[in-house]
């Protein structure tokens, strides 16, 4: 008959076996997150590629809309003007002509410098070059060589720079607020504020316009696909959050908290 073993021994045997069934089960468990987490981050990564290029093709058509109002409005004239001091001059009067010539070379000199500002309008990598603060710059002064608008950009104290890709995104949720506020809420003052606070980037945009009810457009959003949905993802994919504050008749305020450790 078989020597049987002692209880300590089967005690001891037990919970060595419990001891690495609780190992395997922690190991799988770990497991089973990392790849969750890999998942999830590789989700994120391709949400953010195409976030970004639809950002920048977006940027690219505003700015193609924007050129070719310019040319319009602006190139297009001085080109007449030209046109129709050149089909004008009397050469049989001296003092004439080399007046309307003169005035021809200035109409040249302004036509060519705009077509240099319009050329840097064209690179899309401006952002990259001047940042996301001094692209906004731009956008401000655009806006006050209307004529209809009242707009400004105050930055408030040292902000750390954002990289390229987060930037371009900001930037296109800036312009497409600003856009509705041009478009939608008949508003003449724009203000942008800029700042960092506990390793937080700030950007709030005000306007005095005719302001909208937030809980209604909210509580309506996924029906209506508005642009609140369309900024509330884009901030998703840069880890940043978006807020809403407006009444009726009272305007709009929009608020982007991007944490730089992230970037």
């Amino acid at each position: 008959m078989g020597k049987q073993l002692s209880p300590d021994l089967i005690s001891l045997m037990l919970s060595l076996f419990i001891f690495l069934l609780l190992v395997f089960f922690v190991v799988i468990a770990i497991a089973v997150r990392y790849r969750k987490r890999k998942r999830e981050n590789e989700q994120m990564r391709i949400a953010f590629s195409e976030q970004l290029l639809k950002s920048q093709l977006e940027i690219q058509h505003q700015t193609l809309q924007q050129v070719s109002r310019e040319i319009h409005d602006n190139l297009g004239q001085v080109a007449s003007l030209i046109k129709i001091n050149l089909n004008t001059v009397q050469l049989q009067n001296r003092e004439a002509s080399e007046l309307k010539l003169e005035n021809t070379r200035e109409l040249v000199r302004t036509l060519i410098t705009d077509l240099k500002l319009l050329s840097s309008s064209l690179n899309t990598d401006r952002i990259g070059k001047t940042g996301l603060l001094g692209a906004l710059r731009s956008e401000v002064e655009r806006l006050n060589k209307t004529g209809v608008f009242s707009a400004t950009l105050t930055e408030h104290d040292h902000i750390p720079a954002i990289n390229n890709e987060k930037s371009i995104i900001i930037y296109r949720m800036c312009q497409e607020i600003l856009n509705n506020a041009i478009k939608h809420s008949q508003a003449k003052e724009i203000n942008i504020d800029a700042w960092y606070e506990k390793n937080t980037f700030i950007l709030k945009l005000t306007d005095n316009g005719s302001g909208f009810n937030v809980a209604e457009k909210m509580a309506d959003i996924h029906n209506t696909g508005n642009g609140l949905l369309n900024l509330q993802n884009r901030a998703k994919v840069i880890h940043a959050s978006v807020g809403f504050k407006s009444e009726k008749d009272k305007g709009t305020e929009t608020t982007i908290e991007m944490p730089l450790n992230n970037t």
